[in-house]
């Protein structure tokens, strides 16, 4: 019976046969394409998770310039800067070999100008009658700084308050221009006292 099937209806079904077949075979090798794409467009969403990044929300939370407060609740610490590890880490070689191995910093950093800051220490360190009254406004020059050594300035305040007792740490700060962002640098340079009181290393 299929021998009086036109040739041409045999020929068309073999071709819609195999049509048919390759058809299935492209929506499942495109099927499959789409599931490895979309396999690979989640891997990214969980790299964050795997990546150091769970740490470094923690690293804020560590802020080294609360250890300011365990050596006195009175040493002023400007609102607007953050704890910079990036620039303590890089200020402590420099400030080992100025003032000794046991010496450490704390680099705190703001986008606020430098006279903002400078205002707020000297006008906070006014409350001293140990610390010599300064100009409101710093000098027009370049590199602008302030250097306070607290243990000394803080002493006989004017309104009674906390002064700066500590008889076994010496903490200078300084506040330093720079030229480009963060625009204002905070730096607690935290020394071991000699038994006179003085620094153990000087500049």
């Amino acid at each position: 019976m299929l021998s009086k099937v036109p040739m041409w209806v045999r020929v068309a079904a073999r071709t819609t046969l195999i049509a048919a077949v390759l058809f299935a075979a492209l929506v499942s090798a495109c099927n499959v394409g789409q599931e490895s794409k979309a396999a690979e467009e989640q891997a990214p969403k969980k790299n964050p998770i795997v990546a150091t990044d769970s740490a470094s929300p923690e690293t804020p939370q560590a802020d080294p310039s609360k250890e300011l407060k365990t050596i006195s609740p009175a040493i002023p610490v400007y609102a607007g800067a953050r704890y910079r590890d990036d620039l303590t880490r890089r200020d402590s070689v420099m400030i080992r070999n100025q003032y000794g191995a046991n010496a450490q910093v704390i680099t705190l950093a703001t986008d606020d100008s430098f006279p903002q800051v400078y205002h707020y220490y000297t006008t906070y360190l006014a409350q001293f009658r140990a610390y010599p009254p300064q100009p409101p406004f710093p000098p027009q020059q370049n590199w602008r700084t302030l250097e306070v050594q607290l243990n000394q300035a803080m002493q006989d305040p004017f309104i009674p308050g906390d002064t700066l007792k500590s008889e076994d740490k010496q903490v200078m700060l300084q506040v330093a221009e720079t030229e480009a962002a963060p625009k204002t640098v905070i730096r607690y340079i935290i020394t071991p006292a000699t038994p006179g009181g003085g620094q153990v290393a000087s500049k």
